[in-house]
């Protein structure tokens, strides 16, 4: 992680992390919160589905393999919300295909991500929708 800009921390956006991995999460959310974001995560789809009103994110990072409900799923109700349209949304996942882009997109998803993800990476994607 030495090259993560902890100096010059992101806006304090609130992030939405959606992963069935305990260890993805605590990474992704140590490494958001380093760079000065608020992070709320959650193990389960539904969970955050529930809790979504109430966190108010900025954006959402939603794996797509998760056990209760395809992330594409996740995010399409995400968008039915009230609040969900000014959410970003993007999709991380293990696969790399055509057509989980296109329905992702249909979905409502704005951004991919690729597991597993470098740090590097995430940070200049929610930067490149954040901060406009």
């Amino acid at each position: 992680m030495k090259d993560l800009n902890i100096d010059q921390p992101g806006p304090k956006a609130k992030i939405l992390l959606v992963d069935d991995n305990e260890d993805v999460l605590a990474v992704i959310k140590l490494s958001l919160n380093m760079l000065g974001y608020d992070v709320e995560e959650f193990l389960g789809g539904h969970d955050a589905l529930k809790h979504f009103s109430d966190v108010g994110p900025d954006l959402a990072i939603v794996d797509q393999g998760l056990p209760d409900i395809q992330g594409i799923d996740l995010g399409r109700q995400i968008r039915d919300r009230e609040s969900g349209d000014r959410c970003v949304l993007i999709l991380l996942t293990g696969t790399d295909s055509q057509t989980l882009r296109v329905r992702g997109r249909e979905a409502g998803f704005d951004d991919f991500l690729f597991k597993p993800v470098r740090i590097q990476t995430l940070q200049s994607c929610i930067e490149s929708h954040l901060v406009k």
